[in-house]
Protein backbone atom coordinates (compact mmCIF):
# COMPACT_ATOMS: atom_id res chain seq x y z
CA UNK A 1 0.00 0.00 0.00
CA UNK A 2 2.65 2.37 0.93
CA UNK A 3 4.26 1.51 -2.88
CA UNK A 4 1.62 2.46 -4.26
CA UNK A 5 0.40 5.51 -2.43
CA UNK A 6 4.08 7.08 -2.70
CA UNK A 7 3.65 6.30 -6.49
CA UNK A 8 0.99 8.18 -7.37
CA UNK A 9 1.76 11.18 -5.20
CA UNK A 10 5.61 11.45 -6.45
CA UNK A 11 4.09 10.81 -9.63
CA UNK A 12 1.86 14.03 -9.54
CA UNK A 13 3.70 16.09 -6.94
CA UNK A 14 7.24 15.69 -9.08
CA UNK A 15 4.82 17.69 -12.13
CA UNK A 16 4.71 20.37 -10.63
CA UNK A 17 7.33 20.42 -8.05
CA UNK A 18 11.23 19.52 -8.24
CA UNK A 19 12.74 16.15 -8.16
CA UNK A 20 14.06 16.36 -4.03
CA UNK A 21 9.90 16.52 -3.54
CA UNK A 22 10.71 12.51 -3.34
CA UNK A 23 12.18 13.29 -0.17
CA UNK A 24 9.27 14.61 1.79
CA UNK A 25 6.62 12.57 0.30
CA UNK A 26 8.76 9.09 1.20
CA UNK A 27 9.18 10.22 4.94
CA UNK A 28 5.55 11.29 5.36
CA UNK A 29 4.77 8.28 3.95
CA UNK A 30 6.56 5.67 5.40
CA UNK A 31 6.22 7.54 8.72
CA UNK A 32 2.66 6.94 8.08
CA UNK A 33 2.34 3.54 6.75
CA UNK A 34 5.27 1.39 7.27
CA UNK A 35 6.02 -1.44 9.19
CA UNK A 36 9.70 -2.23 8.95
CA UNK A 37 12.71 -0.32 7.78
CA UNK A 38 13.39 -2.90 5.27
CA UNK A 39 10.28 -2.36 3.89
CA UNK A 40 10.03 1.41 4.60
CA UNK A 41 13.28 1.45 2.16
CA UNK A 42 12.08 -0.95 -0.51
CA UNK A 43 8.52 0.45 -0.81
CA UNK A 44 9.82 4.19 -0.81
CA UNK A 45 13.02 3.24 -3.23
CA UNK A 46 10.88 0.80 -5.76
CA UNK A 47 8.46 3.26 -5.91
CA UNK A 48 10.44 6.09 -7.33
CA UNK A 49 12.65 3.70 -9.24
CA UNK A 50 9.22 2.71 -11.10
CA UNK A 51 8.46 6.37 -11.38
CA UNK A 52 11.68 7.43 -12.72
CA UNK A 53 11.81 4.63 -14.93
CA UNK A 54 8.86 4.96 -16.50
CA UNK A 55 9.31 8.77 -16.82
CA UNK A 56 13.03 8.04 -18.27
CA UNK A 57 11.46 5.84 -20.83
CA UNK A 58 8.64 7.78 -21.91
CA UNK A 59 11.42 11.02 -22.39
CA UNK A 60 13.94 8.74 -24.31
CA UNK A 61 11.62 7.50 -26.60
CA UNK A 62 9.70 10.76 -27.49
CA UNK A 63 12.82 13.03 -27.84
CA UNK A 64 15.08 9.96 -29.65
CA UNK A 65 17.49 10.76 -26.87
CA UNK A 66 19.13 13.59 -27.95
CA UNK A 67 19.19 15.58 -24.93
CA UNK A 68 20.47 12.30 -23.10
CA UNK A 69 23.11 11.68 -25.43
CA UNK A 70 24.66 14.97 -25.10
CA UNK A 71 24.31 15.36 -21.36
CA UNK A 72 25.96 11.75 -21.46
CA UNK A 73 28.82 12.53 -23.57
CA UNK A 74 29.88 15.34 -20.75
CA UNK A 75 30.73 12.79 -18.47
CA UNK A 76 32.62 10.37 -21.44
CA UNK A 77 36.09 11.70 -20.97
CA UNK A 78 36.90 10.17 -24.50
CA UNK A 79 37.41 6.75 -22.11
CA UNK A 80 36.98 4.34 -24.72
CA UNK A 81 35.00 2.05 -22.50
CA UNK A 82 32.00 4.91 -21.66
CA UNK A 83 32.00 5.12 -25.20
CA UNK A 84 30.89 1.74 -25.70
CA UNK A 85 28.07 2.16 -23.36
CA UNK A 86 24.37 3.19 -24.82
CA UNK A 87 24.63 7.00 -23.22
CA UNK A 88 20.92 7.50 -22.76
CA UNK A 89 20.43 4.62 -20.73
CA UNK A 90 24.05 5.00 -18.61
CA UNK A 91 23.00 8.58 -17.48
CA UNK A 92 19.22 7.60 -16.85
CA UNK A 93 20.83 4.45 -14.71
CA UNK A 94 22.16 6.48 -12.75
CA UNK A 95 19.18 9.05 -12.22
CA UNK A 96 17.36 6.06 -11.21
CA UNK A 97 19.85 4.91 -8.90
CA UNK A 98 20.59 8.41 -7.09
CA UNK A 99 16.03 9.28 -6.86
CA UNK A 100 15.84 5.82 -5.31
CA UNK A 101 18.33 5.67 -2.62
CA UNK A 102 17.53 9.24 -1.79
CA UNK A 103 13.68 8.03 -1.31
CA UNK A 104 14.82 4.98 -0.10
CA UNK A 105 16.78 6.43 3.00
CA UNK A 106 14.34 9.09 3.26
CA UNK A 107 11.76 6.76 3.82
CA UNK A 108 13.99 4.35 6.41
CA UNK A 109 14.44 8.00 8.38
CA UNK A 110 10.12 8.15 8.13
CA UNK A 111 10.22 5.28 9.44
CA UNK A 112 12.45 5.34 12.38
CA UNK A 113 11.11 8.89 13.60
CA UNK A 114 8.13 7.15 14.04
CA UNK A 115 9.50 4.39 16.42
CA UNK A 116 11.19 7.15 18.37
CA UNK A 117 7.94 8.34 19.46
CA UNK A 118 6.41 5.25 19.84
Amino acid sequence: MTYIIILIISAVAQYFLPWWVIAPISFIFCAWKSESAKGAYAAAAGAIASVWTAYTIYLNSTTDSIMANKIAALFTFGSSFLEKLPTAGYLGFVAILLASTVAGLSGVAGYNFRQLFK
